[in-house]
């Protein structure tokens, strides 16, 4: 099927400047070539990077359509998993878990790479420490797994983190959120859902001026 895809794109890339000439000229069939590159840098790139920045900015309903749209079109079996994980992920964000659960189901856990398994497993903990009631246990198992095979990320990171400001491990979470920035500037809903929860963790430890200005960063972000 993907196969096909990327054959029946190719020939399409292929066909327009041959029609569009046939009709107009030469000036045609450059009007052709350039729709066709376009449209291939808009399925390849543009598509699945307006994807990604839409999940940043916590825009996950446009988000899950683009997604959608990327594993509908997409050559490869790995870039459909991947499009596929990253709707999982909107789902799970806007809380749709049945949705969610059905698009993680829909996959063998055991024959994904390490870096599509900690998605897998971090979407899963994710459902499972939002669920009524939760499984915070359970959710940090899977959290710690994901961590195993992917410490580098933040989302998982932070995850994990909320699993241990839910099971009582304070110090641990903190030092978990702090360790987040590592790598780097987050984007503002994540940095927002980190301060938010630095927040609750300092407030458990009775230091109401750092709960408080944590807090204040978190609703800058939010605004």
């Amino acid at each position: 099927m993907h196969v096909l895809r990327a054959v029946a794109w190719a020939l399409a890339s292929f066909a327009a400047p041959i029609i569009l000439g046939s009709l107009g000229g030469r000036r045609w069939v450059v009007l052709g070539v350039v729709l066709s590159l376009a449209a291939t840098v808009w399925l390849l790139f543009w598509l699945p990077r307006t994807a990604h920045s839409a999940f940043e900015a916590a825009k996950f309903t446009k988000a899950g359509r683009r997604y959608r749209l990327v594993g509908a079109l997409a050559f490869t079996r790995d870039r459909a998993r991947l499009a596929l994980l990253s709707r999982a992920g909107c789902e799970v964000a806007t809380k749709q878990f049945g949705r969610a659960r059905t698009l993680l189901d829909s996959l063998d856990a055991a024959k994904l790479e390490p870096a599509e398994h900690a998605v897998w497993l971090n979407n899963r903990a994710c459902m499972l420490l939002d669920d009524t009631p939760p499984d915070i246990s359970g959710a940090l198992v899977l959290a710690d797994h994901a961590i195993e095979l992917r410490p580098d990320v933040p989302a998982i990171q932070h995850t994990r983190a909320r699993a241990l400001l839910a099971i009582g491990r304070i110090d641990d979470a903190i030092g978990v959120l702090d360790a987040m920035r590592a790598g780097g500037e987050l984007s503002p809903w994540l940095e927002s859902e980190r301060c938010t929860d630095l927040a609750v963790a300092w407030e458990k430890k009775g230091e109401a001026d750092y709960a408080n200005d944590y807090r204040a960063r978190a609703q800058r972000l939010a605004t």
